[in-house]
């Protein structure tokens, strides 16, 4: 691992929370990412849309380095995130700083990802006390303030195969929280729940989405409609078009933004 020379490269405006330039991904000889560029900026919401396969999920994952780029930049927070600049060219950062770089961003999977032999709250306090080395009183209280606030302050002690898949979801979401994150990312967190179960989960998010940064790669246009600061609809790896919600739905610019939607709104 090569250790770097020079600190990772710094933006200028702390408002902006995450830069993704000229961001290009490779699985094999699929070009899954082509020239992404975005700019998220402090509690802003950005809902990520488009058909199944486009690289949605793929950039989502590859903001907080859980997919590694093959070239551009991506800032989180200010930052560089999983690699430095050497001589122009990406070098992949120690663990122990990407590690630390993934703290600073909570993130919400599909498939909840609770750990099944702790219950609800040691589900919560775990990432804190281990990373963050918060002691146990202190991380339990604001556990429960975090189930609370998800609605599910009687869930404490019940173990994840104990309760419905919605309710998984909000541990998942307050579990992220519990690390107090800079930025939240959602990848579809709605799209493996049964029908009755969405609404419960969209509802946790749309209180967040008045008070974080957030990224949501989502379905849910009703969703997207309420919450979203702006919608990102992303086709075969290239953002087409970005606009504001009201602008976004009501006057589309680009033929495949026309076409997208006239078969995903009935």
């Amino acid at each position: 691992m090569v250790t770097p020379t020079t600190p990772s490269v710094k933006l200028a405006d702390s408002n902006i929370i995450v830069k993704a330039e000229n961001v290009n991904k490779y699985f094999g000889a699929l070009h899954v990412l082509k020239d992404m560029d975005l700019e998220v900026r402090r509690n802003e919401v950005v809902v990520i849309i488009g058909p199944s396969g486009s690289g949605k999920s793929t950039f989502l994952r590859c903001i907080n380095h859980l997919e590694k780029i093959n070239s551009g930049h991506i800032y989180v927070n200010g930052h560089m995130i999983g690699y430095h600049d050497r001589n122009g060219k990406l070098v992949e950062d120690s663990e122990r700083n990407i590690s630390r770089q993934r703290a600073e961003i909570g993130m919400v999977f599909q498939r909840f990802n609770l750990f099944p032999h702790l219950t609800a709250i040691e589900n919560i306090i775990e990432a804190p006390m281990r990373v963050r080395k918060i002691p146990e009183e202190q991380a339990r209280a604001e556990g429960e303030r975090l189930l609370a606030r998800v609605g599910l302050a009687d869930k404490r002690d019940k173990y994840p195969n104990q309760i419905s898949g919605g309710q998984q979801q909000r541990v998942a979401i307050a579990r992220a929280l519990a690390m107090k994150p800079g930025l939240m990312l959602f990848d579809e967190p709605t799209s493996a729940l049964d029908p009755e179960m969405i609404g419960e989960v969209l509802d946790v998010m749309k209180e967040l989405a008045h008070e974080m940064t957030m990224i949501v790669v989502s379905h849910e246009m009703g969703f997207a409609r309420a919450a979203a600061n702006r919608i990102v609809f992303v086709d075969e790896g290239q953002i087409i078009e970005q606009a504001s919600p009201e602008e976004f739905f009501a006057n589309p610019r680009s033929e495949r933004t026309r076409l997208f939607l006239s078969q995903i709104l009935h």
